[in-house]
């Protein structure tokens, strides 16, 4: 037959048509970034340069996260929190709420006010907002116990925790180059606070460190996760929805849960109510969580989940700078105490720091290596039926001239025997 029977839809092109996406590929904006690093897709054009919107965020995201650990340590007195530990989550959430209602009300009216209160996506943003309340009490308590700059490398294992709770839930596996790296993660993480509770040991201070300090990391880090799975899997249907409406609606339940585990768990609260030991800094702590969480929310619809990674893993440098090289010339007016440079912390630092950000480009190189097998399956799918069509049409000819010159009684050359070759 002609070549548009052979091939539909092909003649007028001249090549096969494309392949339909993979199973399981998203399209469109989703309320969260994607958990792990995963780069642009082949077909868009490489940027020329980083946009300004891009480069401000991923300042202000370092910024906030850096800070705010810093903050904490500051409203410690003698080492120790000298107010309920969950008081500033509480009253973060309280202010939130009145926040984002306001902002609703403020930019569509009676109509806004009313989506804050939506019980269909309530329902659904209060179940997630129980965990994260969860993980922000359990934050307060490892801050407790440990430095600012031990919590946030201890957080690192975010990543391997979110590559377990994926792999159960997805069945989305890792390299092995990515499961080598978040072990050497791990390792560093453990060498890092074992080296720091031992200098801290030795200088007869207290420890910024301790055993509990980590389980409450841990819980923290899989209860966090855990949302972000969750968030990702279940909100995805309102993320047209305001940031405003979205904080409203989350942080009714989370208020209520934090009240409720500050009432249960913190006996200096219930002894000697909510705002014992508040001052200027606790202020400053509350003031930190709510501009901790608004920016969250707002400067990650610019960053991607790469430069999040990396965002988080550079607030560990900053931490760690404000606490060799600033704390000290602070302390005549602030409560904070600076700590010693010693090389051997500052290797673990930088370690922890740079396997952080292999962990996220090894994510990018799986994600385009994936790329380029199925673009190079699709040409190896491709190639043999084209080839053979090529044969095809060079051996009919030859196979016809053979045929002919057989009916004709050709015979083939003979040898000096008289046998046929």
């Amino acid at each position: 037959g002609s070549r548009s029977e052979e091939w539909p839809g092909v003649a007028s092109r001249g090549r096969p048509p494309a392949d339909p996406l993979p199973a399981g590929a998203m399209s469109g904006n989703d309320l969260r970034q994607s958990l792990l690093p995963r780069p642009a897709t082949a077909s868009a054009p490489a940027p020329r340069g980083i946009p300004l919107a891009t480069v401000g965020a991923f300042v202000v995201f370092v910024a906030v996260r850096s800070v705010h650990p810093i903050v904490i340590d500051i409203s410690k007195t003698d080492g120790k929190l000298p107010y309920g530990k969950a008081t500033p989550c509480v009253i973060n959430s309280a202010v939130d709420i009145v926040l984002g209602n306001g902002i609703a009300y403020l930019f569509r009216g009676a109509e806004g006010l009313k989506q804050c209160w939506e019980p269909k996506s309530l329902k659904v943003f209060s179940i997630i907002a129980v965990l994260y309340a969860f993980g922000d009490f359990l934050e307060m308590q490892s801050m407790s116990v440990m430095g600012g700059a031990a919590y946030q490398i201890l957080l690192q294992s975010k990543l391997l925790i979110t590559a377990l709770i994926i792999w159960v839930v997805r069945g989305q596996r890792q390299s092995t180059l990515q499961w080598n790296v978040l072990l050497t993660i791990a390792l560093a993480m453990s060498a890092f606070c074992l080296i720091d509770e031992g200098n801290t040991s030795s200088s007869g201070g207290g420890g910024s460190f301790a055993m509990t300090g980590l389980l409450f990391v841990i819980a923290k880090v899989f209860f966090s996760c855990l949302c972000a799975v969750l968030a990702e899997k279940y909100l995805k249907a309102y993320k047209d929805m305001p940031i405003y409406t979205q904080v409203a609606q989350l942080k009714f339940a989370w208020l209520w849960t934090s009240l409720a585990l500050t009432l249960t768990f913190d006996r200096q609260v219930t002894e000697f109510g909510f705002f014992n030991g508040w001052d200027a800094r606790t202020c400053v702590v509350g003031l930190s969580w709510v501009c901790k969480g608004w920016s969250t929310f707002l400067v990650l619809k610019t960053l991607d989940s790469v430069l999040k990674n990396i965002g988080e893993a550079v607030a560990i440098v900053v931490i760690y700078a404000f606490d060799v090289l600033i704390a000290e010339s602070l302390s005549g007016f602030l409560p904070v105490h600076g700590k010693e440079f010693r090389l051997d912390t500052c290797l673990m630092v930088l370690v922890v720091v740079l396997t952080v950000v292999t962990y996220t480009l090894a994510g990018q190189a799986k994600s385009g290596s994936a790329k380029a097998a199925y673009a190079l399956g699709r040409e190896r799918r491709w190639a043999p039926i084209s080839a053979r069509r090529r044969e095809g049409h060079r051996a009919r000819p030859a196979f016809g001239f053979a045929a002919l010159f057989l009916l004709m009684g050709g015979g083939g050359a003979r040898t000096h025997s008289g046998a046929s070759v």
